[in-house]
C-alpha cells in the first residue's frame, strides 16, 4: 500500500487513523504534525514529523522504538514523500524524491535519555529549550543543517519529543 504525503497530512489535519489491517495502523502523533506506523504484535512504532520548509518543500523528521538507527532528517518536497507499506510483513519504506537526508544516529544516546526521561516527559517547549538536552541536540542540528531559525527550533523539538516518544513505548515493551 502507498500512502502519499496529501494522505498523511489528512490523518494529521483530521486525526483520523487508517487501518492497515488487523495488526498494524497509521495514526496522528499526539501533539506533533506527524504520523505514527504501528505494529501492535511487535509492539513496533515508526515516526515522522512533518515540517513545512515552504509551500513545496518540507522536512521529515523520521525514527523509530525497534532499531536505535536514530534519526533521518529529509529535506524533500512534499509531493514526492509516501510511504510505502508491505502489509504481508508490516514492513515500511519510505520515498523521500529528490533532497537531501541527513541521519543522526547519535544526537540522543540511551543512556542519556534514560536519565532524563522521567525530567523532560511532560515539559512545555519553554521548558525544553531550556534544557542541556535542547542544547545537545541544537548543537547537531545547527552544524549540519542549514535552516532557519525557526525550522531550527521546531526540529530541535520534535527530535526531542519523538525520543521521549519512543523511549516510553519502547518501556512499555519491556514492562
Amino acid at each position: 500500500m502507498i500512502f502519499k504525503y496529501d494522505v498523511l497530512s489528512e490523518v494529521i489535519k483530521n486525526d483520523k487513523t487508517i487501518k492497515i489491517n488487523d495488526n498494524s495502523y497509521i495514526k496522528k502523533i499526539a501533539g506533533l504534525n506527524g504520523i505514527e506506523y504501528v505494529v501492535r504484535d511487535s509492539n513496533r512504532h515508526d515516526y515522522y514529523v512533518f515540517l513545512s520548509v515552504n509551500a513545496d518543500e518540507g522536512v521529515v523528521v523520521n525514527t523509530d522504538n525497534h532499531t536505535e538507527l536514530g534519526f533521518e532528517l529529509l529535506r524533500t518536497p512534499k509531493k514526492d514523500f509516501f510511504l510505502g507499506i508491505n502489509t504481508n510483513i508490516n514492513f515500511v519504506d519510505y520515498y523521500d524524491g529528490p533532497g537531501t537526508q541527513t541521519d543522526f544516529p547519535d544526537v540522543i544516546e540511551n543512556e542519556d535519555l534514560e536519565k532524563v526521561y522521567d525530567k523532560y516527559r511532560g515539559a512545555s517547549d519553554e521548558e525544553l529549550k531550556a534544557s542541556k538536552l535542547y542544547q545537545q541536540v541544537n548543537t547537531c542540528v545547527s552544524t549540519y543543517l542549514r535552516v532557519q531559525p525557526e525550522l531550527e527550533e521546531k526540529l530541535n523539538l520534535s527530535i526531542i519529543r519523538l525520543a521521549l516518544l519512543s523511549h516510553a513505548q519502547k518501556e512499555r515493551a519491556v514492562a
